[in-house]
């Protein structure tokens, strides 16, 4: 057995990686498919594949544009939370908390994504500010674990 596999929170933390992984491929493949769609590509030596399609650098339909505004969300946020949950995890926190934090966190940004994607608010902020808050309890849990415990 590895020294890893004996920490408590590895499962959730685990588990987190793989469901906020598959939401960015998610959201980069339907990036994708609905400019393709469109016939939209976004450098000009693309045109070279689709003889129709138009370049678009940062404008373009908006659903694809939705797609790209709400997975660009994601990579600003998701590599955060993963490394603050890693060095949770390595501190040997409990797989009651880990659970609790890091697949509330993955519930929230799912959540935020659909919503971004789906044009719904207040969910779309509310989700977005818990996960934010869920970030903030991680980075506390660290703080304490780290100069007080």
């Amino acid at each position: 057995m590895n020294a890893l596999s004996s920490l408590p929170a590895l499962p959730a933390y685990a588990a987190t990686v793989i469901v906020l992984g598959l939401n960015l491929i998610g959201l980069a493949n339907a990036t994708a498919l609905t400019r393709g769609q469109a016939s939209e590509v976004v450098n000009p030596e693309d045109v070279a594949l689709n003889k129709k399609a138009s370049v678009v650098f940062e404008g373009g339909n908006d659903r694809t544009a939705r797609y790209r505004r709400a997975h660009r969300n994601a990579l600003e946020n998701t590599p955060w939370f993963m490394t603050t949950a890693l060095v949770l995890t390595l501190m040997g926190t409990s797989a009651t908390v880990a659970a609790v934090l890091f697949y509330s966190y993955a519930a929230l940004r799912i959540l935020h994504s659909i919503c971004y994607v789906k044009s719904i608010q207040p969910f779309r902020t509310i989700s977005f500010v818990l996960a934010l808050v869920v970030q903030a309890v991680v980075l506390g849990f660290i703080g304490y674990g780290t100069f007080v415990g």
